[in-house]
């Protein structure tokens, strides 16, 4: 793996709600370059934005009318332009997000090819041969004069573009599946290729891909069977070669939960590990209302002042996730993203000192999402732009105490409103040597001193309970972290040379004493 990626951490901005430079309630590409000085005093090495371009935001961005403009509400052309310009003189890389599992219904490409006469965009979408041919639960039928029912993938206004079908576990309905190869196929793959071209032109850095396994239909991308990956690393091989050739140090991060396929397969440099895999939620997101998706609370994550929670599945699944993806890239376990319940949720900063211990010193590729570094509660009560209950943690940033908490100088309806708490600001941890920002802050700058804590470095479990311990170790050296989320206290005897961070902990020679929420990363 290239080195700058197996350093790097990264920092996620929702642009609509970082920081608003116009006046006008949303955030911006003006306020965004404003705020980068910012994003570089954290230590990050890259930052990734969530969709800008322009869309109806019937569903948060991710419903892309037109992939070469920038939304009016972000501003201009030239305002992103000035963005990553601003951010490469800072030393900040660029990753955008790429959408291109589905549309908006508004997209040009989708309105000619809902037309009845065939033409040149009639293959690029996803429509069965009839109106009364309809796919259960997948198709949408009676918006347009086409005869024939549309796929989606999401909601109803996200037609799927059409990547072809795997048939080897689906069998085939209708002569409108198309099998991966078929070779009307190319002009689509062919212009998400200059899409891809076209940003990283712009000076960009490399794409975090919505919904990447779910291009192209049938198979089960769950799995681990290579067989049933044959059409998805096939189209992957299409997509990424020639950005690739064109650009070798380009970072492609999947949205997809199977590093072992996405990186180890398919070409990824990494993969977020979320809540679709069960030992992620054994982490942070057990307990009711902490998860999307209520059926995947089990009752009790590792990360809670209970200490009741388990890590094995956790660590087992990192082991396997090693043993296939070593050398070739990583995965990802973020702070939070757009979709999920804010990392804050019912967690204090004692506690979220703990997380944040063990996020930048796992062997991982760290993502940060904007407001977790000052503990950014999740926002319940809102609901805007197809968000539902992920609208609460799109929440403006707080950079102040004063009005909008310094988001915005607008005087009416921000686009959304901001958080009541005066300690979750950047101006007051900011003040304070021990907030949980400056821990951060503090906790990426150990991750950069230390070689073996990057993504390259050994993973080695010595305690896999309260406490969890682990030694991280490569040809320079090696440290040893301790991590105790929980109310208990604990005392472990450790070999070590040197306090390089303690929180709530004592040491005494070799005696290490853990109390209530408290870490220790000290050097062997």
């Amino acid at each position: 793996m290239n080195s700058w990626k197996s350093n790097a951490v990264f920092y996620q901005i929702y642009p609509t709600s970082f920081y608003d430079g116009n006046g006008d309630g949303i955030g911006d590409f003006v306020g965004m370059i404003e705020k980068l000085d910012y994003v570089k005093s954290l230590g990050v090495d890259a930052v990734w934005l969530n969709p800008f371009y322009l869309s109806p935001f019937m569903d948060g961005g991710y419903d892309v009318e037109d992939y070469y403009q920038v939304d009016p509400r972000f501003g201009t052309m030239q305002d992103f332009e000035n963005f990553v310009a601003k951010a490469k003189s800072l030393g900040i890389r660029v990753v955008v997000d790429l959408v291109i599992g589905h549309t908006s219904f508004k997209n040009k490409w989708f309105i000619e090819s809902g037309k009845n006469e065939r033409n040149e965009k009639s293959d690029w979408y996803i429509w069965t041969s009839s109106h009364a041919e309809r796919y259960p639960d997948k198709t949408i039928v009676g918006l347009f004069e086409r005869d024939g029912a549309y796929f989606i993938n999401y909601y109803a206004c996200q037609p799927a573009l059409n990547f072809g079908w795997i048939f080897e576990k689906e069998e085939k309905r209708g002569d409108w599946q198309m099998h991966y190869t078929d070779e009307r196929l190319v002009p689509l793959r062919e212009e998400i290729i200059k899409v891809m071209q076209f940003w990283m032109s712009k000076g960009i850095d490399g794409f975090r891909v919505d919904m990447a396994s779910h291009l192209v239909k049938g198979g089960e991308f769950e799995t681990e069977d290579p067989k049933l990956f044959a059409g998805i690393k096939w189209l992957w091989e299409k997509l990424m070669a020639p950005i690739k050739a064109q650009y070798p140090e380009v970072f492609f991060v999947a949205e997809w939960d199977n590093p072992v396929t996405s990186v180890g397969e398919c070409g990824f440099d990494s993969d977020f590990i979320l809540h679709d895999i069960p030992c992620y939620n054994d982490l942070f997101r057990n307990e009711p209302g902490s998860n999307l998706y209520r059926f995947f609370e089990k009752g009790h994550s590792y990360f809670s002042k209970e200490g009741k929670g388990s890590l094995k599945e956790f660590i087992k699944y990192s082991q396997h996730v090693y043993d296939k993806v070593d050398g070739k890239g990583s995965y990802t376990v973020p702070s939070g993203n757009h979709d999920q319940v804010r990392l804050a949720h019912n967690r204090d900063d004692a506690m979220l000192k703990t997380v944040f211990a063990f996020l930048l010193t796992h062997k991982h590729i760290p993502f940060i999402y904007y407001g977790d570094e000052i503990g950014i509660e999740h926002d319940f009560s809102v609901n805007k732009d197809g968000g539902f209950i992920r609208t609460g943690s799109r929440t403006p940033m707080q950079w102040t105490n004063g009005k909008n908490r310094g988001f915005s100088t607008f005087d009416g309806e921000l686009y959304l409103p901001v958080n009541s708490d005066e300690n979750q600001s950047v101006e007051s941890q900011e003040k304070d040597e021990n907030s949980l920002l400056n821990t951060v802050r503090e906790l990426i700058a150990i991750r950069k001193e230390y070689s073996c804590l990057n993504a390259e470095g050994d993973f080695i479990v010595i305690e896999d309970g309260y406490p969890f311990i682990y030694e991280r170790k490569d040809q320079n050296g090696s440290v040893i972290v301790l991590i105790n989320p929980s109310d208990n206290n604990y005392q472990r005897e450790i070999a070590y040379s040197k306090v390089i961070k303690a929180v709530n902990a004592q040491l005494d020679g070799e005696s290490v004493t853990l109390g209530a929420q408290s870490f220790a990363i000290l050097k062997k």
